[in-house]
């Protein structure tokens, strides 16, 4: 069984077949209620490139996303909720990144945001200056939608479609905190050589400040690749979540 076949099936209990239901996921939840407003920031950045053939799986492919946030995917084209909810992660964010003051404008970067609805559930909590990005069009025109229901986005969020490989130069220390869920994972699987995931979490963390926080929600980066892309040298671990069931909450203090 290949590596990612076993870690597939630790987490599922089942084997990966192509249609695999419940991979990267907590459940889903309807939207309701009509828009309050039909706009957020949209930037779009220089086309992704990557070879798909050299993908460990299709879920680390952009066809299969692009698929999906259009409707022909495995799971809900308009809202799913990864691996975990906001209420179940709620905690252990806000006690390194706590709800910001009027006068405080933490600064959060959501990479890999797809069609959760973590940025309603952070702009419902009082978050006030969020950047997410996907490298998938089709998740950026989907969050565009979510956040359609709480007036308070337009001005709270920037939605913007980036390669999270080659951020904007000007992010250097710009974040107060990153907050990813299954991010990561979808990069270990997009390439055999871990080169994706690799850089990907380098520029990950050159864009946090110093003393920034790092939350993720992982279940498929081996363990051994986490540490030496998180190793102790760049962070500080606060939280260790191999242990965690179906999916580790991990969060890290960049030194």
């Amino acid at each position: 069984m290949s590596t990612v076949s076993h870690l597939l099936t630790i987490l599922l209990g089942t084997s990966c077949t192509k249609h695999v239901s419940s991979f990267l996921l907590a459940g889903s939840r309807p939207c309701c209620g009509k828009p309050a407003h039909s706009s957020s920031s949209l930037l779009l950045s220089l086309p992704y490139e990557n070879d798909d053939s050299e993908a460990r799986s299709q879920f680390g492919t952009k066809d299969y996303w692009d698929d999906m946030y259009q409707g022909y995917g495995d799971f809900d084209k308009d809202e799913y909720e990864w691996y975990f909810g906001w209420s179940e992660i709620k905690p252990f964010f806000q006690q390194h990144v706590p709800i910001p003051d009027a006068s405080d404008r933490t600064k959060l970067l959501i990479p890999g945001m797809g069609n959760d609805p973590l940025l309603l559930d952070l702009v419902g909590a009082g978050y006030r200056d969020i950047t997410a990005f996907d490298y998938s069009e089709g998740a950026v025109e989907r969050q565009t939608e979510l956040l359609s229901y709480d007036s308070n986005a337009e001005d709270a969020v920037a939605l913007l479609c980036r390669d999270a490989r080659a951020l904007d130069e000007d992010w250097t220390n710009a974040f107060d905190a990153i907050l990813e869920k299954g991010c990561l994972d979808a990069l270990y699987l997009s390439d055999e050589s871990d080169g994706n995931v690799v850089k990907s979490a380098e520029e990950l963390h050159r864009v946090l400040k110093p003393g920034g926080i790092f939350m993720s929600v992982s279940g498929v980066v081996p363990a051994e690749l986490r540490r030496e892309i998180f190793s102790t040298e760049k962070y500080e671990w606060l939280r260790d979540g191999t242990d965690d069931l179906k999916a580790g909450c991990f969060v890290w203090k960049k030194r």
